[in-house]
C-alpha cells in the first residue's frame, strides 16, 4: 500500500509541477527586433511590447529627458519600445527589460532613465505609447533585449 501512496504522491507532484510551469524552459523563443510580442496577465488583460533600434550612443553620461549628467560605468545604449494595451487595462512594466550579449551577460534597464519619454501610467484598452529604454553597457555589445518577470524570460527580441 505504501508503494501505491508513493506513486500517487509522485504523480500528483508531477501534475503540480507541470501545471505551475516549474521546470519549464527559462527562456522564451526569440523574435526578431522590431516584432510585437504579447503577454496575458492572470486577470486576462493583454499587453503588447515591441522593441526596435537597439544601438549605442556616443555618450558615457546619462543625458535623457528628466535626467542629465549622470556618469555611467560603460557606454549608454538604448532601444525604442512601444507598449500597447490590447485587452483590458495594463501598466507598462519597463523595469523588466534587460539588454543581453550573445554569451548571456545582462545589462539591466537604467532606473534613473526609466523610459522618461514613455508614458508608464495605467493604459486603457486601445492605448499605445512609444519611447526609449536605456542600458549602461560595461562589456561586450548586447545582441538582444529580454523581458524578464524575475523568474524567467517571457519575451526576447534578437538582432541576430
Amino acid at each position: 500500500m505504501s508503494g501505491l501512496r508513493t506513486a500517487a504522491a509522485t504523480a500528483g507532484a508531477v501534475a503540480v509541477v507541470l501545471a505551475l510551469g516549474i521546470g519549464a524552459p527559462a527562456t522564451s523563443s526569440a523574435s526578431p527586433i522590431g516584432s510585437e510580442q504579447q503577454l496575458v496577465d492572470p486577470n486576462g488583460s493583454v499587453v503588447a511590447y515591441s522593441v526596435t533600434d537597439l544601438q549605442p550612443t556616443n555618450s558615457t553620461m546619462l543625458n535623457v529627458p528628466g535626467t542629465t549628467g549622470v556618469p555611467l560605468a560603460g557606454r549608454l545604449w538604448y532601444a525604442t519600445t512601444t507598449v500597447a494595451a490590447v485587452r483590458g487595462s495594463v501598466v507598462p512594466a519597463m523595469r523588466s527589460f534587460n539588454a543581453r550579449t550573445a554569451d548571456g551577460q545582462s545589462y539591466r534597464v537604467l532606473d534613473q532613465a526609466l523610459a522618461p519619454d514613455l508614458d508608464v501610467s495605467p493604459m486603457s484598452e486601445g492605448q499605445r505609447t512609444t519611447g526609449h529604454i536605456y542600458f549602461d553597457v560595461t562589456g561586450p555589445a548586447p545582441t538582444l533585449v529580454a523581458y524578464n518577470d524575475g523568474a524567467q524570460d517571457r519575451m526576447v527580441w534578437t538582432s541576430q
